[in-house]
Protein backbone atom coordinates (compact mmCIF):
# COMPACT_ATOMS: atom_id res chain seq x y z
CA UNK A 1 0.00 0.00 0.00
CA UNK A 2 1.32 3.67 -1.07
CA UNK A 3 2.06 6.09 1.87
CA UNK A 4 -0.75 8.31 -0.18
CA UNK A 5 -3.51 5.63 -0.18
CA UNK A 6 -2.81 4.64 3.50
CA UNK A 7 -2.70 8.58 4.57
CA UNK A 8 -6.39 8.74 2.50
CA UNK A 9 -7.80 5.81 4.45
CA UNK A 10 -6.37 6.81 7.89
CA UNK A 11 -7.89 10.81 7.01
CA UNK A 12 -11.42 9.30 6.02
CA UNK A 13 -11.66 6.55 9.03
CA UNK A 14 -12.08 4.09 6.24
CA UNK A 15 -8.27 1.72 6.81
CA UNK A 16 -10.57 -0.72 9.36
CA UNK A 17 -12.92 -1.05 6.18
CA UNK A 18 -10.35 -1.65 3.57
CA UNK A 19 -8.34 -3.97 5.60
CA UNK A 20 -11.29 -6.19 6.49
CA UNK A 21 -11.96 -5.85 10.34
CA UNK A 22 -14.83 -6.39 11.81
CA UNK A 23 -15.10 -4.64 15.50
CA UNK A 24 -16.03 -7.57 18.42
CA UNK A 25 -18.38 -7.30 21.37
CA UNK A 26 -15.69 -6.32 23.57
CA UNK A 27 -18.44 -8.45 25.92
CA UNK A 28 -19.30 -10.87 24.55
CA UNK A 29 -17.03 -11.35 21.59
CA UNK A 30 -19.96 -11.55 18.91
CA UNK A 31 -19.57 -9.44 15.62
CA UNK A 32 -20.60 -5.80 16.27
CA UNK A 33 -23.32 -4.12 13.66
CA UNK A 34 -22.83 -1.02 12.57
CA UNK A 35 -25.65 1.63 13.74
CA UNK A 36 -27.21 3.92 10.84
CA UNK A 37 -29.27 6.81 11.87
CA UNK A 38 -31.91 8.99 9.87
CA UNK A 39 -34.93 7.57 8.00
CA UNK A 40 -33.83 4.39 6.29
CA UNK A 41 -34.68 3.69 2.74
CA UNK A 42 -36.19 0.52 1.51
CA UNK A 43 -32.06 -1.08 0.94
CA UNK A 44 -31.32 -0.43 4.62
CA UNK A 45 -33.77 -1.83 5.72
CA UNK A 46 -33.87 -4.66 4.49
CA UNK A 47 -29.74 -4.70 5.45
CA UNK A 48 -31.18 -4.37 8.82
CA UNK A 49 -34.40 -7.42 8.57
CA UNK A 50 -30.79 -9.14 7.01
CA UNK A 51 -28.90 -8.71 10.37
CA UNK A 52 -26.22 -6.52 8.20
CA UNK A 53 -26.68 -3.44 10.16
CA UNK A 54 -28.43 -1.92 12.88
CA UNK A 55 -30.93 1.25 13.01
CA UNK A 56 -30.71 3.55 15.56
CA UNK A 57 -33.65 6.05 14.80
CA UNK A 58 -34.41 8.82 13.50
CA UNK A 59 -32.91 11.41 15.57
CA UNK A 60 -29.09 12.15 13.86
CA UNK A 61 -26.47 13.62 16.58
CA UNK A 62 -22.69 12.86 17.27
CA UNK A 63 -23.20 11.74 20.23
CA UNK A 64 -25.06 8.54 19.40
CA UNK A 65 -23.49 5.05 19.58
CA UNK A 66 -21.85 3.62 16.62
CA UNK A 67 -22.37 -0.01 16.87
CA UNK A 68 -24.68 -2.72 18.19
CA UNK A 69 -24.47 -5.81 19.55
CA UNK A 70 -27.64 -7.59 18.94
CA UNK A 71 -26.38 -10.86 21.61
CA UNK A 72 -25.73 -8.41 24.61
CA UNK A 73 -28.21 -5.72 23.45
CA UNK A 74 -25.55 -3.36 24.04
CA UNK A 75 -24.82 -0.40 21.82
CA UNK A 76 -21.02 0.61 22.26
CA UNK A 77 -19.71 4.27 21.24
CA UNK A 78 -16.20 4.21 18.78
CA UNK A 79 -13.54 3.79 21.32
CA UNK A 80 -15.69 0.03 22.37
CA UNK A 81 -14.92 1.37 25.88
CA UNK A 82 -18.09 2.92 26.64
CA UNK A 83 -21.35 1.21 25.81
CA UNK A 84 -25.35 1.46 26.61
CA UNK A 85 -27.76 -1.16 27.67
CA UNK A 86 -30.55 -1.74 25.51
CA UNK A 87 -34.26 -1.67 27.45
CA UNK A 88 -36.49 -4.25 25.23
CA UNK A 89 -39.49 -3.14 26.27
CA UNK A 90 -41.56 -5.32 25.39
CA UNK A 91 -39.86 -8.34 27.59
CA UNK A 92 -40.42 -5.54 30.25
CA UNK A 93 -44.03 -5.14 29.30
CA UNK A 94 -44.50 -9.40 29.63
CA UNK A 95 -42.94 -9.24 32.87
CA UNK A 96 -45.27 -7.00 34.21
CA UNK A 97 -48.21 -8.96 33.58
Amino acid sequence: MNDDLFNYLVATDELDDFLGYEPKCPNCGSKLLEIVYGMPDSKTGEKAMNGELFLGGCMVGEENPKYHCNTCERSYFENLKDYVEEENNFKMMEDDN
